[in-house]
């Protein structure tokens, strides 16, 4: 059975005595409720968004957890990565890559271009190389261009002619400035590495709270395999979380952003609920007055009021969730809003929202609201029949 408060709320209109149109406080009202939401829920779409395709764009680009082999006085040297991996008990699922890599010049007749030469299963041929984007546009190389590289190994000048089979953009300009790619039987013959050994393994396909912990366990691990007389040599344990801290720290810096966006939205849309009951309550007096000379109480006159209040707050949800839930799915589909790579590493703005974001959004916006109304619904108290009677 329903309230004598919820069944009268649903009773009394949103029309002032004597008005045939609805109160400007109760548009008001519903459009600050819809635009709050709205701003929220674009907000949070945005951020999750943008924090999971950075992330992962990083995580594809670079190894989670590196291994690297270094001698006594500190030199990176060469390992059989099969005899590390052997020690290693990994999460299911986690790709294991091994890399090899040494520093180049390429020179072109009009410029030149220090860069370091990695290791990549999809470089083919030893004479192949892949190019960023930024520095084939400074080299002026295209697809097909043959371009000389030098290289210093053990004191002598080593030159290799090799042809741009490929050219990347991975979005982030201080990699592609810095890195290209080729065979690693090319860096085997020029380094003098037994084929087969690399100079660091990375783990791959690691979700970003993994990381630490996959770090630890391998530091553990090779540490104890060490001990026991297992490896000879010492490996040092890094992760994308220390090489490239700042992205993520970046990336964190994202959800203070929305906080304070979700807290301002909170604050308008508080404000404009608490101003339109303030009104509402103003145009029911008489109302007020004939329910308490009725013998209603000052509690079932405020439940009466909030009821009210809650129904705008329903309406401007529910116009709320359509618009951004429309607009997240548009911008999903379409990416018609643009971004610059250069400096935002994107070329769009991604967007991702769950029904957790959704549904938690929603209850928050109600619970919030509840709380507002009760100050303004407090003055209901203090309204006398009798005053109510000599107001106009």
């Amino acid at each position: 059975m329903q309230s004598f408060e919820l069944n009268l709320a649903r009773r009394l209109g949103w029309k002032p005595e004597g008005r045939r149109r609805v109160s400007p406080a109760v548009g008001v009202a519903v459009t600050g409720v819809a635009l709050s939401v709205v701003v929220m829920m674009i907000s949070i779409a945005v951020m999750l968004g943008f924090k999971d395709e950075v992330s992962n764009r990083m995580l594809g680009l670079d190894d989670a957890v590196t291994v690297s082999g270094y001698s006594e006085d500190s030199r990176l040297v060469d390992f059989n990565p099969a005899e590390v991996v052997s020690l290693l008990e990994l999460p299911e699922g986690v790709q294991v890559v091994g890399h090899t890599s040494i520093p180049a010049i390429l020179k072109t007749p009009d410029d030149f271009l220090g860069l370091e030469l990695q290791s990549s299963p999809q470089a083919g041929a030893d004479s192949l190389l892949i190019l960023s984007a930024v520095s084939a546009s400074r080299l002026r190389l295209e697809r097909g261009d043959r371009v000389p590289a030098y290289f210093f190994v053990d004191n002598r000048l080593r030159v290799r002619m090799l042809t741009v089979d490929s050219i990347y953009d991975s979005g982030f300009g201080e990699h592609d400035r810095a890195v290209c790619y080729c065979s690693a039987g090319l860096i085997e013959q020029l380094a003098g590495i037994p084929a087969g050994n690399v100079y660091s393994i990375g783990l791959r396909n690691v979700a970003e709270p993994e990381i630490e912990p996959l770090s630890s366990s391998v530091y553990s691990q090779l540490l104890l395999a060490h001990y026991s007389g297992q490896l000879n040599a010492a490996y040092s344990i890094s992760n994308i979380l220390q090489t490239d801290g700042s992205f993520f720290s970046w990336l964190r810096l994202l959800d203070t952003n929305v906080v304070v966006i979700l807290v301002l939205m909170g604050l308008v849309a508080a404000f404009t609920l608490v101003s339109s009951l303030f009104i509402i309550i103003l145009e029911r007096v008489h109302t007020i007055g004939l329910l308490k000379a009725l013998g209603a109480t000052d509690g079932q006159i405020r439940r009466i009021f909030m009821f009210m209040a809650e129904r705008l707050v329903v309406r401007g949800l529910l116009i709320g969730n359509i618009v951004a839930i429309g607009l997240i799915l548009l911008q999903a589909r379409t990416h018609l809003l643009p971004l610059d790579p250069v400096n935002y590493y994107v070329d769009f703005v991604p967007v991702r929202l769950t029904w957790g974001c959704v549904i938690g959004l929603n209850v928050g916006v109600v619970g919030l609201s509840w709380l507002v109304l009760m100050l303004p619904a407090i003055i209901i108290s203090r309204i006398s029949p009798a005053t109510t009677m000599r107001y106009e």
